[in-house]
């Protein structure tokens, strides 16, 4: 398959070759995981460096790396062949009835909503195309879906800018994540003010969820006592149930997996939507419509 622009031709072949062997840094490696001889691989290189008018690789001991032209190739040559294959998927899902779809959710709730999800859909439609997950935080997600490395995305608010389509899919409320035998754990509901006296595990700057939380506590014009700040919410329960503090946070499907207890915040109110993203194109696949409307028609979401 080539890209030919006036008398510019680009073999993607080759920019796979490309692309294992930068990561490998041998060619002994690279022909034998891309199952093609080594002369064969060397070619290849060779007539891809020959188009592009500049060499790629540079020699480092026994192995190769890349050199500046070849950093520079790399990571446009994995969204080409990310965009490829994608084609491909959707002509085959035309074609077959079968394709692909790549999906992609906020770690704390991916690995349990899209398995259900796919599931369900499956089962509903007598799909039989391949799915394929990936978890991130919210801004690897969108991301990923403006690369186009995602087709559907699954995660919070952020900015979606005028390239992105987002639908409402679900919302999360508030909950105090506490050990078994915390003092407030006997408690069915408690207002944030009640978790002010306790040491608190709360979200650092680099997670998508911290202006949320600083936006929630502001509306009671308090703040807590800060044990310490962490990104991930699984590393939040492991400290929470390791008794370093307690943890103002909306309350994900594995809390129960760390023996925690889960006590809803019912003052101030406070909820974060769920929401389901893809990209605002021309061109979607059937595939990825047929899961779409699906997913908006099973799951409606309600305020």
């Amino acid at each position: 398959m080539y890209f030919i622009k006036g008398d510019f031709a680009m073999n993607f072949e080759h920019l796979r070759y490309f692309l294992v062997l930068s990561r490998l840094e041998h060619y002994g490696a690279a022909a034998e995981e891309l199952s093609i001889s080594q002369p064969g691989l060397s070619h290849a290189i060779s007539s891809l460096e020959d188009e592009l008018g500049v060499p790629l690789f540079r020699k480092k001991g026994r192995n190769i790396t890349l050199n500046q032209y070849g950093r520079l190739l790399q990571n446009d040559a994995e969204k080409i062949i990310s965009l490829v294959d994608k084609c491909t998927d959707s002509f085959s899902n035309i074609l077959e009835g079968g394709g692909a779809l790549h999906l992609a959710g906020i770690t704390r709730l991916a690995s349990h909503l899209l398995p259900n999800l796919v599931r369900e859909y499956k089962t509903d439609t007598d799909c039989c195309a391949n799915f394929h997950f990936y978890t991130g935080n919210t801004p690897d997600v969108l991301q990923g879906v403006r690369d186009g490395r995602y087709d559907i995305g699954f995660c919070f608010r952020s900015d979606w800018k005028n390239d992105i389509e987002a639908f409402p899919y679900s919302k999360q409320e508030m909950s105090v994540i506490v050990h078994p035998e915390h003092p407030l754990a006997s408690q069915t509901a408690v207002s944030l003010m009640d978790t002010l006296p306790y040491p608190q595990i709360i979200f650092s700057t680099k997670s998508a969820l911290r202006p949320s939380m600083d936006e929630f506590f502001e509306q009671i014009h308090r703040y807590p006592k800060v044990a310490y700040e962490v990104e991930q919410d699984e590393l939040i329960a492991e400290m929470v149930s390791c008794g370093f503090g307690i943890a103002v946070m909306p309350k994900f499907p594995n809390v129960e997996r760390h023996g925690l207890v889960a006590i809803p915040i019912t003052e101030p109110h406070w909820e974060n939507i769920f929401f389901m993203i893809r990209r605002k194109e021309d061109f979607h696949s059937p595939l990825e419509i047929d899961f779409w409307e699906y997913c908006k028609k099973k799951h409606p979401y309600r305020e």
